[in-house]
């Protein structure tokens, strides 16, 4: 009874086989022997301390470890073109993401940014102000831009028949000069700004006429138009400081009187497109003269502070004279040089 009941346990086991011998044992009988003792009772399952890494492969086509999900403690972030929930794409992420941006959602809290936005563009704006009345004051541009049609259709006419004028004073009301608009010898920069526009598009016009055209060719005849502007203003400028002249232009007016030879410049241009070079010489030498006698009564008014007659043995009044006989000859020449390359 004994040896039968140990025989089975040893066949249960797997230890004897048919045939004699022993043989070890099988994974299948393994894994009964780990799961029931010799009574055929279940054996208490113990705690697995380690995770069983015996099928991972070591090998080669090893596969690496994916660590891209892993935020080590940073927020994580949404993928590249999903908008987090929520928000607005990129600006929803922000102000989600922004401590208190919530608070600008509130509309009283916006109209009060926008009051504050504007009281400091406001005060802004006051200082500018201030700091350019110091230099150039925006009541005497805007004296200077007072014009109407009128005064236009006169002042082009005053410019190229001045030999037909005779009355060349400037009118005051109050120890102010009247409106340009009501006095056709007060200067003006609504025709220099102008003619200077029209030189550089003209300019533009004769060089494409020539097949000569470029943007950057034109920026550079722009450019040196108003250079030659501001060196003239500045020859002047210093000769009336060295020469300690006293008179009654002041540096708006010496601009106004410097930019009125870009209209005789102009009509010069367009005779040299039509007539060629004949056209623009003859144009150019009508408009040169025309423009020195308009430039010699307007500045002698305006250099002997009210005087009609020039005394010819003071020494003041000599250095006046010459003061105008150099303005005035100055403009024929600076038309021809900035306007000579242009006409084939």
């Amino acid at each position: 009874m004994i040896f039968s009941k140990a025989r089975s346990q040893e066949q249960v086991r797997g230890r004897r086989i048919a045939g004699g011998g022993s043989t070890p044992p099988t994974s299948a009988s393994s894994m009964y022997e780990q799961q029931y003792d010799a009574y055929g009772q279940p054996l208490p399952q113990q705690p697995q301390l380690f995770d069983d890494t015996s099928t991972q492969n070591y090998g080669y086509g090893q596969q690496v470890p994916d660590y891209s999900g892993m935020n080590y403690g940073y927020p994580q972030q949404p993928p590249q073109g999903q908008a987090a929930p929520g928000g607005g794409g990129a600006y929803g992420n922000l102000q989600g993401g922004m401590p208190g941006a919530q608070i600008f959602q509130d509309p009283m809290v916006a109209n009060m940014a926008m009051q504050y936005g504007q009281t400091l563009a406001s005060q802004g704006r006051e200082y500018m102000d201030k700091k350019l009345e110091k230099y150039v004051s925006a009541s005497q541009v805007k004296y200077y831009f007072a014009v109407d049609t009128q005064y236009v259709m006169k002042k082009l006419k005053l410019l190229f028949f001045p030999y037909t004028h005779s009355d060349w004073s400037v009118r005051y009301d109050q120890n102010q000069q009247v409106q340009p608009r009501h006095e056709v010898n007060a200067p003006d920069l609504y025709i220099p700004v102008m003619a200077v526009v029209t030189y550089i598009l003209v300019a533009g016009l004769c060089l494409g006429l020539q097949e000569r055209f470029s943007p950057d060719l034109l920026g550079i005849q722009a450019s040196s138009a108003l250079v030659w502007l501001v060196l003239e203003i500045l020859v002047v400028l210093a000769i009336l400081y060295v020469t300690a002249i006293q008179t009654n232009i002041k540096y708006l007016d010496l601009l106004a009187f410097s930019s009125y030879k870009y209209v005789g410049m102009i009509v010069a241009l367009l005779a040299g497109i039509i007539m060629e070079s004949m056209g623009y010489y003859c144009l150019l030498a009508y408009s040169s003269f025309s423009l020195v006698i308009f430039m010699f009564r307007t500045l002698r008014w305006q250099v002997q502070g009210g005087n009609s007659e020039m005394e010819a043995y003071s020494a003041g009044n000599k250095r006046r004279l010459y003061l105008l006989l150099f303005m005035s000859g100055l403009q024929p020449i600076l038309m021809w040089w900035l306007t000579q390359h242009l006409v084939a």
